[in-house]
């Protein structure tokens, strides 16, 4: 057996594991829309790494699940967004969703910090609630260096809000009186995840769920230029407290990013059929899972997470209210609805 066939073999047991986590993930979502095959997937692979003893034989599997698949699924993220697109339908909201997330990543760095919480948690966090959930999480760990640990923490606590606000905003929105159009617009700028708002959206109404959707892709747009700040920040060593005159480019602009951005371009351009988008749209979709599923398999001790307590959730708590006030006060402000 030649080296490829080797690496093959010693990497199918981990790699099918990891794939035999993500299907029953993505089943449960499909039963459930609010609840995040992600989510799912990690807990289980939590589970198991924890309860079973898990052969070594899978490791090599899981860690390229880990580390390669991962960056193949966010190239593919891409393909789901068409700038011209989204900024033609969702552009009135522009405002709202670019002070939105720069104030609520700069007051989560600065509260992570003042608690003492891992920088790169913090970050994660911050990510996770300004832009789109589990899937900007994903993307931002790779470029900040971030461990499978801090990557669990984090979408374990964005998963807990967004469920939150999904039972929680169409009440209060009733409770207001808010028109379709500017709960559409909350929901959208506020609420973490794509499938939370969606489903936020239109619990509240069909046209809140529309307006909703596209607030909400509008917003996914940032997650490209929030991952290079992101990098420039780490490369100069701020989030470890190292000083440093030189900027790493393969860590702001590596190539898993720019083949994101390059997936996006050639969608605006028009370049791919519908039946590829949405064919390419799934695979990614289901890759993430997997990858996440990777990443609970990967982490091996509950006794890490008793360490940092309840940290993270003080800090997704605070992201969610800073997303849920600033974004309604602008929305007052801009007069949307």
């Amino acid at each position: 057996m030649n080296l490829i066939g080797k690496k093959v073999v010693g990497i199918l047991p981990g790699a099918l594991l990891a794939l035999a986590v993500a299907i029953p993930s993505v089943w449960l979502h499909s039963l459930y829309s609010p609840l995040s095959a992600v989510a799912v997937a990690m807990l289980l692979g939590l589970l198991l790494r924890n309860a079973l003893r898990l052969p070594s034989v899978c490791d090599p599997g899981i860690g390229f699940v880990v580390k390669k698949l991962l960056r193949l699924a966010i190239v593919l993220l891409g393909v789901r967004l068409s700038f011209l697109e989204v900024l033609k339908i969702g552009g009135g909201s522009l405002l709202i969703v670019v002070t939105c997330i720069t104030v609520a990543i700069i007051l989560v760095r600065y509260f992570s910090r003042l608690i003492k919480l891992p920088p790169r948690l913090g970050i994660l966090i911050g990510v996770g609630t300004s832009i789109c959930g589990n899937s900007a999480i994903v993307a931002t760990a790779p470029v900040i260096e971030a461990e499978d640990k801090e990557v669990a923490f984090a979408i374990a606590t964005i998963t807990l809000f967004g469920v939150a606000a999904v039972l929680v905003y169409p009440v209060i929105g009733h409770l207001l009186n808010m028109t379709d159009t500017t709960f559409g617009t909350w929901a959208g700028t506020a609420i973490n995840d794509t499938s939370q708002v969606v489903t936020a959206g239109f619990i509240y109404s069909p046209l809140a769920g529309k307006v909703a959707t596209v607030v909400k892709l509008t917003r996914n747009l940032f997650i490209a230029p929030v991952i290079v700040i992101m990098g420039i920040l780490h490369s100069r060593g701020q989030d470890k407290g190292e000083k440093s005159s030189t900027i790493s480019l393969k860590k702001i602009f590596p190539l898993f990013v720019l083949g994101f951005v390059a997936m996006a371009i050639l969608r605006t351009l028009g370049l791919f059929p519908d039946a590829i988008i949405t064919l390419l749209r799934g695979i990614s979709n289901f890759l993430i899972v997997m990858c996440i599923a990777g990443v609970g398999l990967h982490t091996s001790r509950f006794s890490v997470m008793r360490k940092i307590g309840f940290k993270p959730l003080y800090v997704g708590l605070l992201a969610s209210l800073i997303m849920g006030g600033i974004s309604f006060v602008l929305i007052k402000l801009v007069g949307v609805g």
